[in-house]
């Protein structure tokens, strides 16, 4: 039986915001043949520099013979798409042809050609607050809940995902060091138990960092407030409040971070004081400071729901029995009969420090669904679960 041993790689993403930005470069080319040749290299110059304005990924290779290196070969490409180019002006000047373009470019989606359909199990837990005193002012205290229940309706609405509703639970015993105080490696024990119970395939969760209003000292640090305004790119106002929250992707399967992103943003209060509002009431939307703050958790769910497209699909065995699967998965997950996954079994190793690792070992065994119930599908494949060693926990997983 042919086996494929890998370790389960997870995608460590800082940001995935397909982001336009308009650039302005000058290429250039050596006067070396006919104008119009010249003039093409140079402009192939500039788009290429404008392409890597929108980031770029760098490779290099080595090959060695005996000690000594007889190839040495960096390479430097990006994706990114170019586009509305304008040509601002064209001189020949010191043996060189310049021409200056203006253009809009973006980085390309992590994976715009993924067939992936399903609809991934995401539970989304309540957001922790770092500083409870800030929520007094318009009384906001229920952002803890609030908040991800915001992104949880919005993340149903557009159907990309099966968001459930763990807004109860905190999985950060204090806000303020989240998410470091989980475990040197970035794990989340805790997320992990939480989509097992949910039958989750990853866990959502966040920290609110602050909600002050501009030049209000915080106390663990005076300087927090303007700093992250500076970093955000706002001025102060005596009538700024600030919004700054960080958001977590933990796999449900190792409790490893697939996504970490802090947005920030400022807007104008304009409430009194003794006003109680609450947040994402009529009322909040309605302030220039809810209004930035929609505009942020847009930004928040279209990352997430870009992460989470570029991840597998998987779901467990619940039950083996024969050549038959139960696989923990819901019919709003849109799978079919008929539709093909692949088998892996799931198995813990330690590394040389002894912290544990997820392990998935290909099967090399495919298995063809044949009834989908509302809380589970049922699969079958050619060999029986005994003769594979296919037991429950195992994975089954389309790519």
């Amino acid at each position: 039986m042919l086996k494929r041993l890998f370790c389960l790689l997870l995608l460590n993403t800082l940001s995935v915001s397909a982001l336009a930005l308009t650039v302005e470069v000058v290429g250039q080319a050596p006067l070396n043949g006919a104008i119009s040749y010249v003039r093409q290299q140079a402009l192939d110059d500039a788009l290429r520099q404008a392409s890597l304005r929108a980031g770029a990924q760098i490779s290099s290779t080595q090959l060695m013979e005996h000690g000594v290196i007889e190839e040495d070969q960096v390479r430097l490409r990006s994706d990114a798409q170019v586009k509305d180019v304008e040509v601002l002006w064209e001189e020949q000047q010191d043996g060189l042809y310049q021409i200056a373009i203006r253009a809009d470019v973006s980085a390309l989606a992590m994976c715009p050609n993924s067939p992936q359909r399903y609809r991934k199990a995401i539970a989304i837990t309540g957001f922790g607050l770092a500083q409870p005193m800030h929520a007094t002012l318009g009384q906001l205290q229920n952002i803890e809940q609030d908040l991800p229940r915001v992104l949880l309706n919005t993340l149903n609405d557009r159907g990309a995902t099966h968001a459930m509703d763990a807004t109860r639970t905190s999985l950060f015993q204090d806000p303020r060091r989240a998410p470091s105080a989980e475990t040197p490696q970035q794990r989340l024990t805790t997320s992990i138990s939480l989509a097992t119970q949910l039958g989750a395939q990853y866990v959502v969760s966040g920290v609110v960092r602050d909600l002050a209003m501009q030049g209000e000292a915080l106390e663990s640090d005076p300087g927090i407030t303007d700093k992250w305004l500076s970093l955000a790119g706002f001025e102060s106002s005596g009538t700024q409040r600030q919004f700054v929250v960080d958001v977590f992707v933990h796999d449900g399967l190792s409790g490893a971070m697939l996504f970490q992103r802090s947005y920030a943003t400022s807007g104008d209060w304009d409430i009194p004081r003794q006003q109680r509002v609450g947040f994402a009431s009529p009322r909040f939307w309605q302030t220039g400071y809810g209004h930035e703050v929609r505009e942020v958790l847009t930004s928040v769910v279209d990352d997430l729901d870009e992460v989470l497209r570029c991840q597998p699909f998987m779901a467990r065995v619940v039950k083996a029995r024969g050549n038959r699967l139960h696989i923990e998965a819901s019919a709003g997950a849109g799978i079919r009969p008929g539709d093909k996954f692949q088998v892996y079994r799931t198995s813990t190793f330690y590394n040389l420090d002894l912290e544990p690792r997820t392990e998935l070992s290909d099967m090399a065994t495919e298995v063809v669904v044949k009834q989908v119930q509302p809380q589970f599908v049922v699969a079958e494949m050619k060999y029986t679960a005994e003769h594979l060693a296919i037991q429950r926990d195992d994975m089954v997983i389309a790519w």
